[in-house]
């Protein structure tokens, strides 16, 4: 059997102070962490509000990623108020307001501290059409066009304004989009699939009527009637008829009929009628 020696009295006196002193000594080093921690936090505020980590204009924004816009336009379009102290600028808020205010689907902002500046990164709306209002209509039609502007691939519109090129800008769209009603702009996307996959050159689409889809083409125009996902088949129809300012001189074509892409027609200047064309058969 094991025997316990006594501890005595003074023993656990002592053992009593240096437990006490550990734990002093514990919470004095946790009240100097949080002081610290709460200095550096203030000083870190105070330094940011002080003149030297202000935002004082637009040349302190910083712009990537714009390749049709110009990186002056983006800078006005932020909504700050100079002068700005950096650390109330709020990236995420900023980014929004900026998606609202600009031709653009992604904008991320971040803030740096050394020298003080906003970095904006934006990836830009690329237009693929030019909007041209339609001709003055009558004043008792009440029908609303889109304005002049541009259209991207997903059918939002953009003002002309808003797009201003940049140094390495890509060319401006040359497909022309005319008279295009506000409520048929959800078709545009399927459209514009279709009509860029088309191998015939369309250089303009007219949809003043949008009983008639009327197409500029290298061929002439063609009549297409209204809107349809037969498109991709009265494309592939005008396809087979390149050869048609072989048989017949472009200046005697009033326009092809693809209303019925089985059955094309072709209506002949000067009175001369029209012409039933056979995909099959044209050359």
């Amino acid at each position: 059997m094991t025997d316990v020696s006594p501890v005595s009295r003074s023993q656990l006196q002592s053992r009593r102070k240096t437990l006490r002193r550990q734990r002093r000594l514990t919470i004095s080093q946790a009240l100097w962490r949080f002081m610290a921690m709460a200095g550096l936090t203030t000083a870190m505020f105070w330094g940011a509000t002080r003149p030297v980590w202000l935002i004082y204009g637009p040349d302190q924004i910083i712009v990537t990623g714009n390749e049709l816009l110009s990186s002056t336009l983006i800078q006005d379009l932020v909504p700050l108020d100079y002068p700005q102290p950096l650390l109330k600028v709020e990236p995420e808020v900023l980014a929004q307001q900026l998606r609202d205010r600009a031709p653009v689907t992604a904008v991320e902002v971040t803030r740096q501290l050394l020298p003080p500046r906003l970095k904006v990164q934006v990836q830009e709306r690329l237009p693929v059409a030019l909007v041209e209002p339609p001709p003055r209509q009558d004043n008792t039609i009440d029908i609303q066009y889109l304005q002049a502007g541009f259209l991207d691939a997903e059918g939002a519109w953009m003002p002309r304004s808003s797009v201003v090129l940049g140094e390495n800008a890509s060319p401006l769209p040359t497909l022309r989009l005319r008279g295009v009603q506000a409520q048929y702009q959800r078709y545009w996307p399927q459209i514009y699939t279709t009509i860029r996959q088309s191998p015939v050159a369309i250089q303009e689409i007219d949809w003043q009527d949008p009983s008639n889809l009327v197409l500029q083409t290298e061929l002439g125009v063609v009549y297409l009637g209204p809107y349809t996902p037969e498109l991709e088949q009265q494309l592939a129809t005008l396809d087979k008829m390149r050869n048609l300012p072989n048989q017949l001189g472009t200046e005697d074509v009033a326009h092809i009929d693809l209303t019925i892409p089985t059955a094309p027609t072709i209506s002949i200047i000067e009175g001369t009628g029209n012409l039933s064309a056979d995909p099959s058969q044209v050359p």
